[in-house]
């Protein structure tokens, strides 16, 4: 493999991959704030429905507070392939295996990161008059917006474009480490 094409791509990569980690963080805070909910004939913001009202149970609360932390973790993780990336002294075989832990890490990250927000999606809101699950509120035209719906959505679509460079990465990895130890065992 060249290895100034996979240093390009993965410079590229980690760039893309903290804009859109960055408009993640963004949106869950934005979606969070500005999106109101029409419950009861009442307008509620997604925060004031997670943390104030009692509307959610204390989980609701933390499976937010986690996604937000891994959202920031993801936000550190591509600053860090940057930096490794950017200093062009890496052995070939050192970073055929960074790119398959970095694989590794969206993979694992990303299904992580789905869970937590599957699990807030199915989280129940009870007004006492009302009971809908997060998501069911989300998709509804009458309670949501369709600009908070599209706004949920991307979380789906981020995780997914995760998962897939995180396959891709992991097999390029693994292809190249596997292409360096054939040439090595040929050269002995």
């Amino acid at each position: 493999m060249e290895r100034e094409a996979v240093l390009k791509w993965v410079k590229i990569f980690s760039v893309s991959f903290f804009i859109l980690s960055i408009v993640e963080l963004l949106d869950l805070i934005l979606f969070s704030s500005l999106i109101t909910l029409n419950l009861d004939s009442a307008l509620y913001s997604i925060t004031t429905i997670i943390f104030q009202s009692g509307f959610m149970s204390i989980y609701a609360m933390l499976l937010w507070i986690i996604l937000l932390c891994v959202i920031i973790s993801f936000i550190v993780l591509s600053l860090s392939i940057f930096r490794v990336v950017k200093k062009d002294n890496i052995d070939n075989y050192v970073l055929a295996k960074f790119l398959l832990l970095i694989g590794l890490f969206l993979i694992i990250g990303d299904f992580i990161k789905t869970n937590f927000v599957v699990l807030l999606g199915k989280s129940t809101i009870n007004t006492g008059i009302t009971t809908i699950t997060l998501q069911d509120a989300l998709y509804t035209p009458s309670i949501t917006p369709l600009f908070g719906t599209l706004m949920w959505i991307y979380f789906t679509v981020v995780i997914s474009c995760f998962l897939i460079s995180g396959l891709i990465f992991g097999g390029i990895g693994l292809k190249w480490m596997l292409l360096i130890q054939e040439e090595q065992s040929s050269n002995k």
